[in-house]
């Protein structure tokens, strides 16, 4: 009789004892290495406990540093002692406009929307509405990656001032969590909603080896069977990590993909030679943001990143990458478009342009979020 090959699986001693805990949406009860940071916002949100208003914050930092989880984190303790803070987690790359921000908010405080026909003024009354109710709860908007609302190409950061001035554009009172990688964007911003945003300011550091170490040891207590890691797989790992700029996501990453070559080889420990086999692989999938629309790339698409990336942080103009590639006029339109959706999937960014045209603006490949 032939063997069943997951009833095989399920007999040997398993390398995992929950691999969730090592996946970028998973919430743990703690975050270690950023108490400070943690105590920080939550000094700017503790009005809500007291029936106040809490300050907006911007959160800035590298990829990898924990901004996200540390807002909803500490937004989850805060509704254990306050049922008036309504958190609402906005990822801007998924919700990149007005429209589309303040319906979220819409359903959030438990109106329906019609699927199509309505105009944003019509969500505007409906949020109006809302705020006119006395059970009305208080929105914390966490508006995730918020520089995507900010980029020239989106015109769509009119919802920051909203939001900054919910109680005179939108009749309720709200806050905001803004989260970047940008440190520089606080400059960045309308001066009508900057010092809403640059009064609180949270700066998060790349992680050291040390602190990697100790947060990939305490996921891993979670995440594995007894025994299941050689000892020197975490310090690899947390090494790893730290020269891919301290970013906790690729070190979780890479320690989660060698669980899974161990599992997959059949073997009960995962040793060095299993980080080392998963490595690259690991990297690069780590280096694509986990909730970013991903971008199906042909040939041309690699040579138009691999000609931008070349030219480094100067960039490349428009102008000059049709130049490298003998583009004609029809070819210039072709590649407007080609950059246009590489620029929405997430994996460029443009300077502001004082053209109307695409032909000054100066190109980028963005960094990792």
């Amino acid at each position: 009789m032939a063997t069943n090959i997951f009833r095989e699986l399920s007999s040997t001693n398993g390398i995992f004892r929950d691999e969730s805990v090592l996946h970028p949406d998973y919430l743990p009860d703690e975050l270690p290495c950023r108490e400070r940071q943690m105590r920080e916002l939550a000094s700017y949100l503790h009005p809500v406990t007291r029936n106040q208003m809490p300050s907006s914050v911007l959160m800035s930092g590298p990829p990898g540093l924990g901004k996200t989880t540390m807002a909803k984190l500490v937004l989850k303790q805060l509704g254990e002692v306050s049922k008036r803070a309504l958190p609402v987690y906005i990822n801007c790359w998924e919700t990149s406009t007005r429209f589309g921000i303040l319906s979220e908010l819409v359903i959030a405080l438990g109106d329906m929307l019609p699927r199509r026909g309505i105009a944003i003024d019509e969500v505007v009354v409906r949020l109006k509405e809302a705020g006119k109710r006395e059970s009305c709860p208080l929105p914390i908007v966490v508006l995730d990656e918020v520089d995507r609302l900010v980029a020239a190409s989106t015109h769509e950061d009119q919802v920051l001032y909203d939001l900054s001035r919910s109680s005179e554009t939108l009749g309720l009172q709200a806050a905001v969590i803004g989260i970047t990688n940008d440190a520089e964007l606080g400059m960045k911003l309308d001066a009508r909603v900057r010092s809403s945003f640059t009064n609180h300011c949270i700066a998060f550091t790349p992680y050291t080896p040390s602190e990697l170490k100790t947060i990939l040891s305490e996921r891993a207590k979670k995440a594995f069977a007894p025994h299941a890691l050689d000892e020197e797989v975490i310090p690899l790992c947390a090494a790893i990590g730290a020269k891919a700029g301290g970013d906790a996501r690729v070190a979780l990453h890479l320690l989660w993909a060698a669980g899974g070559k161990a599992e997959s080889e059949g073997v009960n420990t995962v040793g060095i030679s299993h980080v080392r086999a998963v490595q690259s692989t690991a990297l690069a999938q780590a280096a694509v943001p986990a909730l970013r629309k991903m971008v199906d790339l042909d040939e041309m698409d690699q040579l138009v990143i691999g000609l931008i990336s070349k030219a480094g942080d100067a960039g490349l103009t428009s102008g000059d990458l049709y130049s490298k590639l003998g583009a004609n006029e029809s070819d210039q339109r072709t590649l407007r478009s080609r950059l246009s959706r590489l620029e929405k999937g997430g994996l460029l960014l443009f300077a502001d342009s004082d053209s109307r045209f695409g032909h000054t603006r100066t190109w980028k490949v963005k960094k990792t979020a």
